[in-house]
């Protein structure tokens, strides 16, 4: 082959493999590209099951959920230190705690009736005793309750002819409204079947035939729900101006389910006042409540909404103390989580033991010493949970523990508040009892089948907590709400 030929030749080849080249690079930008969208899909996959994974190992010892919805298997697999560390966080142990006065039935000393038993004949002679002398009585009573009876009482009015030609009639009470009517106790047995014992109306009208012999529609229990929330409008104003003014506070909020749709219901609320709303999980419902205007310190979860409000803020421990339960079982945040629970445990110890003391904070080197722990244990949690590569995205346990650990290191003073001060509390779990009422009525009764059921709920549960709270009697106040005294006011 002479030179030209084979010039011709190589050229030729080489066209050929340029055109192979462009197609494997066409090709390969084609795979390239399918590498990319599986990478993408593995991705969504990954955190995907990072989040199942984290859901289906959450329990009451690392979540807000209640032990009731915990699984057989997990209680059973689930190790005692796990399963009691918020409870010891607290520096309880199960059962009645030392020192809390004993609850028992106690004597009157007048009963409504007395009944004397006398021994007719001697048990040595059989002689008749019924002239011999009594040496010694004992006595014992027997608490019960009377068959349940309606007592039906007819008012009549009367119209009198005046001297003067005039006639005048009598006017009816205020409740007797109709020919045929309900008094307030039935209607306060109803509310309190209805919002303290969470009977769905159909049992609730069940049960006051069962026990009262009284046929009422589940409409008729609507109206009386519908009555007794307009009777609270002065009650909830007064009570949302009395939280203001308090110098603690506890919020927090929760959802409900009502025609498919999210509700949230919130609570402010004491030791001894309740307030609950519900509106939306933003600013607008919150600035409808009292904590709009609150002066005082406001504990709650750290959802971040609540820093716009009041003048301090406490973040609750007990929270805290179930994320990082749940952190236990990844080996890389498994050592930091430890330290911090044991840490938490231990400086409520302290403070309980000084509260005990007649002490109204830990000392300065106390309180010095813990924070020094604080801030090493938040650099080892900053250590095991870096930032991530641009572009590469945490899931499941990962996410939560660096959340964690930038508000453990950002909060810590708001997490520690209660040792400077023993007048705040360690934790948030008044509020989480105020609202545990809800979630019972949903899961007992389903979700609600408007928000202004829901909304009518809220405001009896107000009233019956606040009443529970303050020692006073519920059924008496509640049947109040349908007599011209109107609601009870707390003091």
């Amino acid at each position: 082959m002479d030179g030209d030929a084979r010039i011709a030749a190589l050229e030729a080849r080489n066209a050929e493999l340029e055109g192979r080249n462009a197609e494997l690079e066409a090709e390969n930008a084609v795979l390239r590209a399918r590498v990319g969208e599986l990478n993408e899909q593995v991705a969504l996959l990954v955190g995907r099951l990072a989040d199942l994974e984290k859901r289906l190992g959450r329990d009451s010892s690392n979540s807000s959920k209640p032990p009731s919805s915990d699984a057989g298997s997990a209680k059973s697999a689930r190790s005692e230190n796990a399963n009691r560390k918020a409870r010891r966080a607290l520096g309880r142990s199960q059962g009645k705690q030392p020192g809390t006065p004993g609850q028992t039935l106690c004597q009157v000393a007048d009963p409504d009736e007395v009944v004397v038993h006398h021994p007719s004949r001697c048990r040595a002679c059989d002689q008749v005793l019924d002239d011999a002398e009594v040496v010694k009585v004992t006595a014992r009573q027997v608490f019960d309750v009377a068959d349940p009876t309606v007592t039906v009482v007819e008012h009549r009015t009367e119209r009198r002819l005046c001297g003067c030609g005039c006639e005048t009639t009598a006017s009816f009470p205020a409740t007797v409204t109709a020919p045929a009517c309900y008094g307030p106790s039935i209607k306060a047995h109803a509310i309190y079947l209805l919002c303290a014992q969470h009977l769905p109306r159909q049992r609730c009208a069940q049960t006051l035939s069962d026990l009262f012999g009284v046929q009422v529609s589940t409409g008729t229990l609507d109206n009386w729900i519908r009555e007794a929330t307009e009777a609270l409008a002065v009650f909830m104003a007064v009570v949302a101006v009395k939280l203001r003014a308090e110098p603690v506070v506890h919020a927090d909020e929760t959802s409900v389910r009502s025609q498919r749709s999210a509700l949230w219901v919130h609570v402010c609320s004491t030791a001894l006042l309740t307030w609950l709303h519900v509106g939306r999980r933003d600013r607008a419902t919150v600035e409808q409540g009292p904590l709009g205007a609150a002066t005082g310190t406001i504990v709650h979860d750290r959802l971040a909404m609540y820093f716009n409000y009041g003048t301090g803020h406490v973040l609750c421990n007990a929270h805290i103390l179930r994320s990082l339960n749940e952190l236990l079982a990844n080996p890389k945040h498994q050592d930091w989580a430890k330290g911090f629970i044991e840490l938490i445990i231990d400086t409520k110890q302290h403070v309980d033991q000084a509260r005990d003391e007649d002490k109204t904070a830990l000392s300065s080197y106390r309180q010095r010493k813990i924070r020094r722990r604080w801030d090493d244990l938040c650099t080892q949690a900053a250590q095991a949970t870096p930032d991530p590569p641009k572009g590469i995205y945490l899931y499941g346990t990962n996410k939560d523990a660096r959340n964690l650990a930038r508000a453990l290191t950002e909060h810590r003073d708001l997490f520690l508040a209660y040792t400077g001060d023993f007048a705040l509390p360690f934790d948030n779990n008044l509020a989480e009892r105020d609202l545990r009422m809800i979630k019972l009525q949903a899961k007992i009764s389903g979700e609600f089948r408007s928000p202004t059921g829901a909304a009518r709920f809220a405001t009896i549960r107000s009233y019956i907590s606040t009443n529970r709270k303050q020692a006073q009697p519920i059924h008496q106040h509640l049947r109040q709400l349908y007599t011209p005294t109107g609601a009870w006011l707390p003091t």
